[in-house]
């Protein structure tokens, strides 16, 4: 006779019906019933390193794909580690599922190795996961697995990283036959009706776009995961706009459409002068942080601002108009616009222009030619994934301009190693499901020294992977910081060298490893790694004096 499902069984049933193939985690005793039943319905459970590593994961999967990335892990450290992922999710909008094992329901309160349901005896895990979510949930038995799971995929389709805690003698018990997996729940409604407002706008737009280069498209982390750059494309051709992006809308566009570069402190002045100059922005799927829109406050309170997406903006000074299908607003607003006008006045020829930042005198390359070389050699389709301080600021800065070359960067929470993590993740995915797209992780020695041992995940499941570190022997950006605010003292921020090349080929027999010591080296390596199956290191040494390109310290 045929044994009634689980409820792990059943939740893993239903991630498998949404497309999950891949979950990212750490193994224990309270999750490990979650990982039999991940394996049981054809999901892929992933072992990380480390928690936080598994959220980053999910999280680099989902940037990358559009859908939900899940992780998984026990309740105790286990949950503890996982909450900084899960707060770069929350922040920068990412709708990250996290499943949290606990102890056994008859043994809360009583003393359970990892309770963390108790409190205030114990650590209070729902009002922790509540404060990195937008929506946490225990599922206290198999009955109450549909409605959780309800609010989950709500939580999910509104951008936001979902929380279910289900204690191990509920993962285990059966599930009921027949029991719903999706009981209705009603749609949230939006407090403004983007139809009331979009004539309204098209009108505006119509009586600005008399010449080219009046209105500017401000595109953002929303735009590029919806791979929106056809639908913005067509309102900027029909309205003669320049388009300029915020850090995590950097690959929608190329500057053959007219596109200005990349605003903020890591940004380009070109962007910036393209903001200036304009009479009309509209804001698509991009929240204006202060890291999206640094040195801009004053041209945006002096032009007409408009934002469009999912989300609030962070800025307070423009009309919003929130929408839960950001594609079908813009193709409505394109199609408004152009009933209105006789002609588009064209896209204006734009390039982009990098900011100067003085050359040091040093025997190692700079990060600029380190950046253009590694860009050179780029797989016309890739994912390329930029992490913290100078690697991270280079990258944003000097690679090219493609909607083929996956851009991402994790600015929530701006924690290093995210890239690491995160790249490694949407390589296991690319594993998993038979796809050979190359990721390439660009990050500094601090950053591989918090999460690099990510690398055993990656050639655990033999995922096409680059991690190029770009080693200063030091957190550089805070060595700048040092040297400019506070040159009384010695930076405490300087290291001994460390032969990290030489460690990695080391410690993974079968890794492919190159150190090179040039620009010409370097480039040779990048044209081996990336034509090359499974994962690969390319290590380079960059001088800690260098300048990034960050316009505060220039």
């Amino acid at each position: 006779m045929a044994r009634d499902r689980s409820t792990a069984e059943h939740l893993m049933e239903v991630l498998h019906d949404r497309g999950v193939r891949v979950a990212y985690g750490v193994h224990g005793a309270n999750i490990e019933d979650m990982y039999a039943a991940a394996q049981a319905v054809g999901i892929c459970p992933v072992v990380a390193k480390h928690e936080f590593a598994a959220g980053a994961m999910a999280d680099g999967t989902t940037r990358v794909t559009g859908r939900p990335g899940v992780v998984m892990t026990t309740s105790g450290g286990g949950a503890m580690n996982v909450v900084p992922a899960l707060a770069e999710a929350y922040d920068s909008r990412v709708p990250v599922l996290a499943l949290i094992g606990s102890a056994p329901t008859g043994l809360v309160g009583r003393g359970a190795f990892q309770d963390m349901l108790n409190p205030p005896d114990t650590i209070d895990l729902v009002a922790l996961m509540a404060a990195v979510s937008g929506s946490c949930a225990v599922v206290s038995s198999p009955e109450t697995m549909a409605a959780a799971l309800a609010t989950a995929w709500h939580t999910l389709d509104r951008g936001l990283p979902a929380v279910l805690i289900v204690p191990k003698d509920v993962q285990a018990a059966p599930m009921a036959p027949g029991t719903p997996a999706h009981p209705d729940v009603p749609p949230e409604k939006y407090a403004t009706s983007p139809d009331d407002l979009l004539d309204a706008l098209a009108e505006r737009l119509a009586a600005t776009a008399t010449v080219p280069g009046r209105v500017c498209l401000w595109v953002g982390e929303q735009a590029s995961w919806e791979r929106l750059g056809t639908q913005i494309g067509e309102l900027a051709e029909t309205v003669g706009a320049t388009t300029v992006a915020s850090p995590g809308g950097r690959d929608v566009g190329t500057p053959d459409d007219g596109f200005a570069g990349v605003t903020g402190v890591m940004g380009h002045p070109s962007a910036h002068v393209a903001i200036h100059r304009a009479e009309m922005v509209i804001a698509i799927g991009c929240r204006m942080s202060i890291t999206d829109r640094a040195g801009l406050d004053d041209a945006l309170h002096s032009t007409d601002l408009t934002s469009i997406g999912r989300h609030g903006a962070r800025f307070d000074a423009c009309a919003q108009i929130v929408t839960d299908d950001l594609e079908h607003t813009i193709r409505m607003l394109t199609k408004l616009v152009g009933t209105k006008m006789s002609r588009s006045p064209g896209i204006p020829a734009v390039v982009v222009e990098r900011l100067q930042v003085p050359h040091a005198h040093s025997s190692r390359p700079d990060s600029q030619a380190v950046i253009e070389t590694i860009g050179a050699h780029l797989p016309p389709t890739c994912a390329v994934f930029a992490d913290a301080g100078n690697a991270g600021a280079a990258a944003l800065h000097h690679l090219p301009f493609s909607p083929e070359q996956r851009f991402t960067v994790a600015l929530g929470m701006g924690g290093m190693g995210h890239a690491i993590a995160s790249g490694v993740g949407n390589a296991v995915r690319c594993a998993v499901v038979d796809d050979r797209t190359r990721s390439i992780v660009i990050a500094g020695d601090g950053a591989f020294f918090m999460h690099g041992m990510e690398m055993h995940t990656a050639i655990e499941h033999d995922a096409p992977l680059t991690l190029i570190v770009l080693n200063n022997d030091a957190h550089g950006m805070c060595v700048t910081r040092d040297r400019l605010y506070f040159p009384e003292f010695p930076t405490v921020n300087r290291f001994r060298p460390s032969a990290i090349a030489a460690g990695l080929d080391a410690m993974f027999p079968g890794l492919v490893v190159r150190h090179a010591a040039n620009v010409i080296e370097l480039g040779k390596s990048c044209a081996e790694l990336f034509a090359s199956d499974g994962p690969n290191c390319l290590v380079i040494d960059v001088d800690p004096e260098e300048l990034p390109p960050f316009a505060p310290f220039l």
